[in-house]
């Protein structure tokens, strides 16, 4: 009997711990407070949806990005609106709004208004600076 006590307590211990956590594990959509929390001051690669092409981004904490995609890479921007969407500003291609959700290995990125759709499954955390040459090439 004291087993099952003792047991039922652990089991009670375990659900209140995964119900406090704040950070969500499932896929849902990322809101507009959870992308500036997680997307500043990142490294994150992987692959287009419909191609499987590899790409890579790094976004600083202040926004300011760099972009890999076959040997073309540019500089940019990154604003997160109110709206939930994480809006990519580059010279040659302007601006690129997407919706995230977490993935199970990183984010999935979908186009606002069409286009394709990113997978990262690859994420560093606590960039400070992006460079060129950390970039998938």
């Amino acid at each position: 009997m004291q087993r099952f006590l003792v047991s039922l307590l652990l089991s009670g211990l375990v659900a209140g711990v995964a119900v406090s956590d704040p950070k969500p594990a499932g896929n849902e959509p990322l809101t507009a407070d959870a992308m500036r929390a997680e997307l500043f001051g990142i490294q994150m690669s992987g692959i287009v949806v419909q191609t499987g092409q590899r790409w890579s981004e790094c976004i600083e904490p202040g926004g300011r990005t760099l972009y890999e995609f076959e040997g073309y890479r540019s500089e940019g921007v990154l604003e997160v609106t109110d709206k939930a969407e994480a809006c990519f500003t580059y010279p040659g291609t302007g601006t690129s709004c997407f919706r995230g959700q977490r993935a199970p290995k990183g984010y999935m990125f979908r186009p606002v208004g069409g286009g394709a759709a990113f997978h990262a499954n690859k994420i560093e955390r606590g960039v400070k600076k992006c460079i060129t040459s950390d970039l998938v090439g």
